[in-house]
């Protein structure tokens, strides 16, 4: 039989499992349904648009979800075999924890609670896992623990944020000074950051949205943030590409790219576009670009945009994530 501290650390370890389940099941929320928890400009807001949501591109919250879904399996399993592991299975869970609340703290200066549930869950289910290994014999018998409790608990905790988040809207919108039609055709003005992974994801939305809108066009502003290392040079690379006619092309390409938007990218989709790469480059060491940006960054300033994406049209201004059919709705309230 288990002792009761064994049986303890274990209990804590499968609730501070669960509860990051349920945290990284509702950071996950915007990659998979309409809604979310985030509000423009809040601490997940930016954590989410830093250089550190994403993991060689794969989003954190989508790791977190399998992390954790294999942490409280480990957890409930039995035998003594499972005992003798958990050092190996807590240690990275404590260290991950630990980086990602310094990071929040000292590099990003902003707190995102659901993060903070989850590294705090990591580092308790962690230490809980050293508790049992440090306390019971390592030969000593270990039983399942309450699978019949767990398991529904796991599939409630990431099901339920994903069903209120649906139920939420995507995003705000707020009423704004009405954007000005260019030559009888609606204008979009998307304030977008290449880097940005909802951005991103909003960019294929309003792609296929606008393919049976003719009478829309795009105006497209660049504002890289800081905290996106590659944001800049693919902001400079797409403006570079405008000047040949092709950033359209150009924009898609990146964003349907798995790898960063750093310069090389940027050259790269450059080529495979077919343009002047001696011009591109002499476009990307002026200053021309970088003052378009400027202009676009201000722009995004005087006209108070909480967070990325912001999307102008018409009189409306929406903020935050679309997908396709939100962004067919948006489009929809705004025809000729």
């Amino acid at each position: 039989m288990e002792s009761n501290t064994g049986q303890s650390a274990r209990i804590v370890a499968a609730v501070a499992a669960i509860a990051g389940l349920a945290s990284s099941a509702a950071l996950l929320a915007p990659y998979l349904v309409r809604g979310g928890f985030c509000a423009p400009g809040g601490g997940c807001d930016a954590v989410a648009q830093s250089g550190y949501s994403t993991l060689f591109g794969v989003p954190l919250p989508f790791l977190g979800v399998l992390g954790f879904t294999a942490l409280l399996a480990f957890v409930i399993w039995r035998g003594a075999g499972a005992r003798r592991l958990a050092p190996f299975v807590a240690l990275p869970f404590i260290v991950a924890g630990v980086r990602l609340l310094a990071i929040q703290a000292f590099v990003l200066h902003r707190f995102c609670p659901f993060c903070v549930v989850i590294d705090l869950g990591s580092i308790a289910a962690g230490v809980a896992l050293l508790v049992e290994w440090r306390t019971v014999a390592r030969d000593r018998e270990r039983p399942w623990l309450k699978p019949s409790v767990a398991t529904p608990s796991a599939m409630i905790a990431f099901t339920a944020p994903l069903l209120i988040a649906a139920s939420r809207p995507a995003a705000t919108t707020q009423a704004i000074a009405p954007v000005e039609n260019s030559a009888g055709r609606v204008v979009l003005r998307e304030f977008v950051d290449l880097e940005c992974p909802y951005c991103r994801v909003t960019h294929v939305a309003l792609k296929q949205a606008l393919a049976g809108r003719p009478d829309v066009v795009v105006e497209r502003r660049h504002v890289p943030l800081p905290s996106h290392a590659h944001a800049m040079p693919a902001a400079i690379a797409a403006c570079c590409a405008a000047e040949q006619g092709a950033e359209e092309a150009f924009v898609d390409a990146v964003v349907a790219s798995p790898s960063d938007p750093d310069a090389a990218l940027g050259r790269e989709v450059a080529a495979k576009l077919g343009l002047d790469l001696a011009k591109f480059d002499a476009c990307r060491a002026s200053d021309r670009p970088k003052k378009r940006i400027d202009t676009d960054v201000a722009l995004y300033e005087s006209t108070h945009v909480p967070g990325l994406p912001t999307i102008d049209i018409g009189g409306e201004r929406h903020i935050g994530a679309l997908d396709p059919e939100g962004a067919r709705a948006l489009l929809a309230r705004h025809e000729k």
